[in-house]
Order: C-alpha cells, then structure tokens, then sequence
C-alpha cells in the first residue's frame, strides 16, 4: 500500500501481519480519550452559489449556515437545486429516519443539471486543505479496515487519496453508485419532497449491484433527488463509530474539519480527461488533480484548550 495514494478498484483484507502490527496498544492509542483537544462549537458552512451560474469558487471557504434552516441553494455552471441536511441530534429535529435508529445523519440532494458533465462525477469525504496529510501506520490500517467495511457496503471502487501533488487528502466514489437513493423525475411530474422518506425501490438495488452494467445518462430536462444516509461519523459528537477493529474514534485528534463534496473529474495526473458523453459510470482512477466542486458541506470543530487545562 503506497504511503500517499490509494487507487483501489479492489479492496484486499487485512493480513495476519497487518493485524499484528495493529496491537492493543495502538489501538488504545488511537481511540484514548486523554488530552484530546476539546472542540468548539459544530460550525457548518456550503459552497457559496453563484448569482449568475458561473463556475463556483474551489474555494476552502464558503457559506455559514444554521442547520436548523436546511434547506439550502446550489447554483453554479453544472447544478441548481436544494441540500437538505438532517442531524439525528440536532436540537428541533423531528425527522425518525424512517425508524432506522443507527443512522446519525442524512443529506437529501433536488435540482436539475444545467449542461453535460465534462468528466466523472465523484461524492467524497476530503479534508479540506492542500497540503498532504501525514498518516501514522496504525492510522492506514484503520484506513485499510474502513475500505473492507466501505466494500461490505457495495461500495468496490475507493478512490482514496492522502493529498499532496493538485490532490486534497480524500476517500470517495463515483457518485450515482455512492447515493442511496437517487431519483429521476421526468418534466410534468412532482420529485419527492425533501424532508421525507425516500423507499428503496428495484432500480436502486440494481444500480448498486450492477452499477457499470446500467446504461445511464444525465438528463438536463430531469429533476434528480438525491440521499445519502451516514451510520459513522457523528458530527455532534466528533467521532467515528462503528468502525472494524477500533470500534470508534475521536476526530479531533486527526482533523478540525471534513469536507462532503460532489465534483467533476477535469483532469487526472495533470492530463484532461475523456468526455464521459454524459454517462453516470465514468471513473477517474488516477489523481483526481482538478475537480469542478459543484456541490459541498463542511463541517468543523474549531480547536478550543485542552481537557482539564
């Protein structure tokens, strides 16, 4: 496994050697709750829209906003349309998440794409900075757990990336295989309403089976609804659970702040991409080393004095 880049289109277990480094004590450290740095506030920002449709800034910076008044605008050159944003914990929230009492968050995406897609549409969890992120051994196998959780999922084909080189450390997937619901409404009829439950239906369970078998393309005269459900990382709370092996994390001892982020794949290695010819099935396996950001959240926990000091 190379110390900076991970392009996997398969995802290997862990070996007996690997889980023998991984000891005990390298868990405890991983996951000790002694001197870690309390954090602030949760504060939440989206991608700035622009006025006219014009590309939107790649810019760290954004937006702040108050969850409790998601819903939210995309406009830029590639989107238009709505983020809903849905925090289990969020003082006032009154969404059940359909009973499903392991789900700590949902994000619901509507609008309408405003040309053809120049390259691979990708969703990913990046930390947003440019600099490469150092990552301890005990830290990549804990990565390395996280993709065979992520491959049990459906999930086959994680691009992950440590930064560095035109590359934000990041771990993400081609989007319309990552979504759990996505939707398509044709002109002349009402997409779902944001805020409630969307149903899994057959096209769904195919489309993450078999998803470089379906022959999908965006339609600019369609509305897309889109939903993602997060059983893992609690942002109220700042940690990671469930995760094989370490059961659960504290995020503030690696990061102030990540990033969930929808983008076009422009270039890979420096070198311009194929056309996708609008196909929702393109895959960029080499450096993602520029992106057209279309659509983000992010998330920070600003760091405060530490415990007990």
């Amino acid at each position: 496994m190379s110390s900076d880049l991970l392009h996997q289109s398969k995802i290997t277990p862990l070996n007996s050697t690997e889980e023998a480094i991984l000891t005990q004590e390298s868990i405890e450290a991983l996951t000790l709750e002694e001197d870690v740095l309390t954090y602030g506030e949760l504060q939440t920002q989206v991608q700035t829209p622009t006025q006219d449709g014009s590309p939107a800034s790649e810019s760290f910076d954004g937006t702040s906003i108050d969850l409790a008044k998601s819903p939210f605008e995309i406009n830029n050159d590639l989107f238009e349309g709505l983020i809903h944003v849905l925090m289990r914990d969020l003082p006032g929230n009154t969404y059940d998440f359909d009973g499903d009492k392991d789900v700590l968050w949902e994000i619901q995406i509507q609008g309408k794409f405003k040309r053809q897609i120049k390259g691979p549409i990708y969703l990913a969890l990046e930390l947003p900075q440019n600099e490469k992120y150092k990552v301890t051994a005990p830290m990549k196998m804990v990565i390395r757990a996280c993709l065979q959780l992520m491959k049990t999922m459906g999930h086959k084909d994680v691009h992950i990336a440590f930064g560095g080189g035109g590359e934000l450390p990041h771990m993400g997937a081609p989007a319309f295989h990552s979504f759990d619901r996505v939707v398509v409404t044709p002109p002349g009829e009402s997409p779902p309403p944001l805020g409630t439950h969307l149903p899994k239906r057959p096209c769904d369970i195919q489309r993450r089976k078999n998803f470089f078998k379906i022959d999908q393309k965006i339609d600019l005269d369609s509305t897309y609804t889109f939903s993602m459900k997060n059983r893992r990382f609690d942002p109220i709370n700042w940690k990671v659970v469930g995760v094989p092996i370490v059961r659960q994390f504290t995020v503030s001892r690696y990061t102030e702040s990540v990033r969930l982020s929808v983008y076009e794949v422009l270039e890979e290695n420096g070198k311009p991409v194929e056309d996708p010819k609008g196909k929702v099935t393109a895959m960029a396996r080499k450096k993602h080393t520029k992106r057209n950001h279309f659509l983000w959240i992010k998330l920070s926990r600003k760091q405060g004095d530490k415990q007990g000091k």
